[in-house]
């Protein structure tokens, strides 16, 4: 029930842990048995990303609550969340002071400030708003489709799926926001080469993240998130979801010093979990009611836009278990090392084809659907963050094109799916991107061949880290 265990459970590395001062060399660890059951578990590129993230969340917060009770705090206390893309208050994207100030009132230091949280080295951290886009929130299928074409919001399926078992893509909610704030928070120390993982922060990589307290405040927010996706979209109910994975049991410890084995069934009801969201219709005892005082307003403008824009575009009709279409690809890898184009072939005629059916489209007759696919994603960095912009013409910038963008990467977790001794074998990453919204407004000319892919640094930091995309592919689904 310690702190180092607890994060442990996320992902831990001896060589990174030793050469991060976080843990002695010489310390005593759990029994082998122990470590392969509980520990490295943290379930990534997966339909379980957010079930099983919800259940050691959940862990986290009764060993937590447990302590403060014992040290005489309130019966109550919960895991607070992080409401970074909250558009109504203008602080909502600065770093919490509690988690940013150097010591507490008292002048003593304070645990909740780690010093390898770097974020793009200025002070106050502060998320740019296309790293708290809420995008995902308009998909309606939980479960990725064939070749990750939707991607899904919760993920493609797949066993037991720690982000090492082979090469598979982000849902859209773990693409964004859920991957970029862990890579813009924990950063790469400034001035020195983002390649080198010793230069990385805690948040920046799957081994280390949940030793950064700011961790569990994200991963709170992103639970809430999915809470939301929930009110709106039916649960999933495939048995290999709700029971599995069937390789592996999920465990993780309680209080008491037990363990607690869970599926993904039983993370369903938040209710029935001990908990429930302040900013969501609450659902609980009268008498459990905060006085009215108390509630806060619901902050959902900006699920009530993406809503809008869904609906508008017919987008809930289109069936997700189609094949999808390969019309353009790229020719070779793509090294990325700051701002970088890399032109894509399409097919015209079926682009033709598209656009005319949607100039003729009416509503409520549901729209193809089209996506960008990173495939191969390879790297020794896992702090790279990149907007990733379609046909921006040369001469304009394109930070001043909102409309052309596809959406925002992070490389979190590359490196070890690079490497070539890995469970990976080398084979990398993949990101899927909608740009459905891009082509439907007619962004892309009529008669191109080609479409250009602009790749742009979220900051002078990360734009020094150098990877590859082995193809960069445009898949169209009816």
């Amino acid at each position: 029930m310690s702190w180092w265990f607890l994060a442990a459970i996320h992902g831990t590395h001896p060589l990174v842990w030793h050469e991060f001062g976080l843990v002695d060399a010489n310390e005593q660890r759990p029994p082998e048995a122990v470590q392969q059951r509980v520990w490295n578990q943290c379930q990534h590129q997966s339909w379980y990303f957010l079930p099983w993230h919800r259940g050691y969340l959940v862990s986290f917060e009764r060993i937590a609550r447990a302590a403060v009770v014992a040290a005489g705090g309130p019966t109550n206390w919960a895991v607070p969340y992080w409401d970074y893309s909250d558009a109504t208050r203008p602080d909502s994207r600065v770093l919490p002071s509690v988690f940013a100030d150097p010591t507490l009132p008292d002048g003593s230091p304070n645990p909740l400030n780690v010093e390898r949280r770097y974020g793009d080295g200025r002070t106050p951290i502060v998320l740019d708003e296309r790293m708290v886009s809420l995008r995902a929130l308009a998909d309606t299928e939980f479960a990725g489709g064939t070749a990750d074409i939707p991607p899904g919001f919760g993920g493609p399926r797949t066993l037991f799926h720690h982000g090492t078992e082979g090469p598979s893509t982000f849902g859209t909610l773990e693409t964004l926001p859920h991957n970029v704030l862990h890579t813009v928070l924990g950063g790469s120390a400034p001035g020195q080469d983002p390649d080198d993982w010793r230069n990385l922060g805690l948040m920046t990589m799957p081994i280390t993240a949940a030793l950064d307290p700011i961790f569990w405040l994200h991963h709170a927010n992103i639970d809430r998130v999915w809470e939301v996706w929930r009110r709106e979209n039916p649960d999933i109910s495939e048995p290999g979801w709700l029971d599995g994975p069937a390789d592996r049991s999920f465990v993780v410890p309680t209080p008491e010093g037990g363990e607690w084995i869970f599926t993904a069934r039983e993370m369903l009801d938040t209710a029935a979990l001990g908990y429930y969201y302040d900013s969501l219709p609450i659902e609980v005892p009268v008498e459990e009611i905060p006085p009215a005082d108390e509630v806060p307003v619901p902050r959902d403008e900006g699920r009530r836009r993406i809503e809008e824009r869904a609906t508008a575009r017919g987008r809930a009709a289109v069936d997700a278990s189609g094949q999808p279409e390969l019309v353009g690809a790229s020719d070779i890898d793509i090294v990325v090392h700051g701002m970088t184009d890399t032109p894509v072939r399409v097919d015209g005629s079926r682009m033709r084809s598209f656009q005319r059916d949607a100039a003729r489209r009416t509503a409520p007759a549901a729209p193809p659907r089209v996506f960008l696919k990173l495939e191969g994603i390879r790297g020794p960095s896992d702090a790279a963050v990149y907007y990733v912009y379609v046909d921006v013409p040369s001469d304009e910038d394109p930070e001043e094109r909102p409309d052309r963008l596809a959406g925002t990467v992070s490389l979190f977790g590359v490196s070890e799916a690079s490497d070539p001794d890995g469970a990976h074998l080398g084979s990398g990453i993949s990101q899927v991107l909608e740009i459905s919204d891009i082509v439907d407004a007619g962004a892309l000319e009529a008669d191109a061949s080609a479409l250009d892919v602009r790749f742009v640094p979220a900051n002078d930091t990360v734009a020094r880290a150098e990877f590859s995309v082995g193809r960069v592919s445009i898949y169209v689904l009816e």
